[in-house]
């Protein structure tokens, strides 16, 4: 059963990765995450683009170091200043943009995280909620990230991780305490 969410907040993923809450800020690719295993359907190339999602500040932070575990610190790297988030993901320099992006929260207290989010289909979200209940529990609240085995497992359960990603979420989630 899945926890209750705030009023707006739906289930988005970037393929292949773990779900999080949030609220769109436009509209979502009108493709769907039906399974984590193949990614969004349909997989034509037109469904493919970058959105905002509007997160409360723990989502935001479980999203960073979700992140981190898998590509690593020096690739992508979110940084908390008070209530700034700073995200350094160009390590190349490719971007237009300069580094580090800096998110303030809005009116609202919310985060916009822009990454390829997919909205999740009932079918799954029912799936994971029965499956993950205790961890999307700790993402309908406000806490902040602490390693929690409910949440190792969680974020380890989807294809895009690598067997060193729950000892990078061990590593980053003693370092935020």
């Amino acid at each position: 059963m899945l926890p209750a969410f705030r009023p707006g907040e739906v289930l988005v993923a970037s393929p292949y990765q773990a779900v999080f809450p949030g609220i769109p800020a436009s509209e979502l690719p009108p493709a769907v995450i039906t399974s984590p295993e193949i990614g969004p359907e349909p997989q034509s190339e037109g469904c493919w683009w970058e959105t905002g999602l509007r997160c409360r500040r723990s989502v935001a932070q479980w999203i960073g170091i979700h992140v981190e575990s898998i590509y690593g610190g020096a690739q992508v790297h979110y940084d908390w200043q008070g209530d700034a988030l700073h995200i350094y993901d160009n390590p190349w320099g490719f971007a237009a943009e300069p580094e580090p992006r800096v998110i303030l929260p809005d009116a609202h207290g919310r985060y916009e995280i822009h990454d390829v989010w997919f909205p999740i289909a009932a079918p799954l979200a029912t799936d994971l909620g029965r499956r993950h209940q205790a961890a999307l529990a700790v993402l309908a609240g406000d806490a902040p990230p602490r390693a929690t085995p409910e949440m190792l497992t969680y974020l380890t359960a989807f294809p895009k991780t690598s067997p060193s990603t729950r000892h990078n979420l061990e590593q980053l989630l003693a370092r935020a305490h």
